[in-house]
């Protein structure tokens, strides 16, 4: 079977173009980085053969690493704010004063020296209210928060 190879330049801060400059046509998957180099890349320029360079089967996903792990990365911080969101909405505000309110993971007094996922005054991070029972460990609480991901 034969594939189509995508020729992506790769920059000195290690992030590669967002588009591919060269595309070749070359059958042999275990050889192709030896085809490449010998036949391919002579055509290029001095300056370009003189560039790293990263070959991808046009037929794999082309998404860049870098972006993958931010959308992964926003992904999941959007899933904890629902989660926290669902607690926060069970909460009323005790004090008259306007308060903003964030949540963390906290270790205190207030959680008797335990880990637990709280409301935090912003700014301050005064213990305002715990939102999950206090945890043993810093792995449970965490294991708490991905079982409620599921959840959703």
């Amino acid at each position: 079977m034969s594939y189509n190879w995508n020729v992506y330049k790769v920059f000195k801060n290690g992030r590669r173009a967002k588009m591919p400059f060269h595309v070749f046509k070359y059958d042999d998957v275990d050889n192709v980085r030896e085809y490449f180099n010998e036949r391919v890349k002579e055509n290029f320029t001095e300056k370009l053969r003189d560039s790293k360079l990263l070959l991808l089967r046009s037929d794999l996903p082309q998404g860049r690493q870098e972006e993958t792990d931010k959308q992964n990365k926003k992904n999941l911080q959007e899933r904890k704010n629902r989660v926290f969101r669902k607690y926060l909405k069970n909460f009323e505000k005790k004090s008259e004063r306007d308060v903003q309110i964030v949540t963390g993971l906290i270790f205190c007094k207030e959680s008797k020296w335990k880990w637990q996922w709280a409301l935090l005054e912003s700014g301050t991070l005064q213990y305002i209210h715990g939102i999950t029972p206090p945890f043993i460990s810093y792995d449970g609480a965490h294991i708490w928060l991905n079982e409620e991901i599921e959840k959703l």
